[in-house]
């Protein structure tokens, strides 16, 4: 069982200060058959998601900062008051980023695929029969999906009596509003990976427990027990979702956060490869090595001087 120390960044109600960032804020609501959950992002430092699949549609509207996605074969750049849309079935990568020194802050909808074929006939949409289904594509913007947005964050950072409610209301007025102005231009059927995947909502807080984890103290019983899923279960769907075990992925984040550290000209490599919680440095540069092919002290000499050499995300 982790300690009380260990668990304190995972804790949604406020995560502690970690590497010299802001507290990151993040809450999520869910509907009552939880076929509509709901996010508020406010990350204490950038962050980016490794390619990955959900079987919700999400809609992410943008309140400060800019959000990326990668998925289909383009990169959508959004920022304050632009709505894009995730796709279900379609594997992506995505980033929050701070701009102009305000933190990024983001409402994201994550809706069941059942929800959008009950809106296929009053929105025209395209049929989701079978293997087919409709994908997203593009961005929009407008005054009422920022207001539902805003609405939603000051409920969720609030929460007031009755916030749920209104919480449930507004996501539902977004996600009717989402549909009525997009294109449908950027509306197209795709047929999409239709097997089951781990819902974005436990992505994202198994994500995190992963992103603050130190290598001696990760065990996949801890994260499991943290989520409230069986070992099993979580495998089985984390796999499907991001094509990597837990432990796979967990080493390849860990080596991609060792490698922005070594951008830092102020740290040495011994110091990196304790900080993320490698016994040795000779661990550290070894692992190093088999994920990228060179060196930490190679890395560490460039990046120092010509720039970072890896892009990540």
């Amino acid at each position: 069982m982790p300690t009380n120390a260990q668990l304190k960044p995972f804790d949604w109600n406020g995560i502690g200060k970690q590497q010299g960032d802001e507290a990151t804020e993040c809450s999520f609501w869910t509907g009552r058959e939880g076929q509509l959950c709901v996010q508020y992002f406010r990350p204490g430092s950038d962050v980016q998601y490794q390619p990955h699949t959900h079987s919700e549609y999400t809609i992410v509207v943008c309140l400060e900062g800019e959000v990326f996605k990668k998925q289909l074969g383009q990169t959508q750049v959004i920022g304050p008051g632009e709505v894009m849309m995730g796709n279900h079935g379609v594997e992506h990568a995505s980033g929050y980023f701070a701009r102009q020194g305000r933190p990024c802050e983001a409402v994201t909808i994550s809706l069941d695929r059942r929800l959008l074929v009950n809106l296929t006939s009053d929105f025209d949409l395209p049929g989701l029969e079978g293997e087919m289904c409709a994908a997203f594509v593009g961005k929009v913007n407008g005054s009422a999906l920022r207001d539902c947005a805003q609405g939603i964050a000051q409920e969720m950072r609030n929460k007031l009596v009755g916030h749920k409610l209104v919480i449930e209301t507004q996501a539902i007025r977004l996600l009717v509003e989402t549909i009525r102005c997009w294109p449908r231009a950027g509306i197209l059927e795709i047929e999409a990976d239709q097997s089951n995947h781990l819902p974005r909502r436990e992505f994202v807080r198994a994500y995190e427990f992963m992103r603050w984890c130190r290598k001696e103290s990760f065990r996949l019983q801890h994260l499991c027990r943290f989520l409230g899923s069986s070992e099993e279960r979580f495998n089985r769907l984390f796999l499907a979702s991001t094509r990597h075990t837990p432990a796979s992925f967990y080493n390849r984040m860990l080596l991609h956060r060792g490698a922005e550290l070594l951008r830092n000209p102020k740290l040495s490599v011994k110091e990196i490869g304790f900080e993320l919680g490698f016994k040795t440095p000779s661990h550290f540069i070894a692992a190093f090595r088999r994920e990228f092919a060179f060196a930490p002290q190679e890395y560490h000499q460039h990046a120092s001087v010509n720039g970072p050499l890896l892009q990540f995300g």
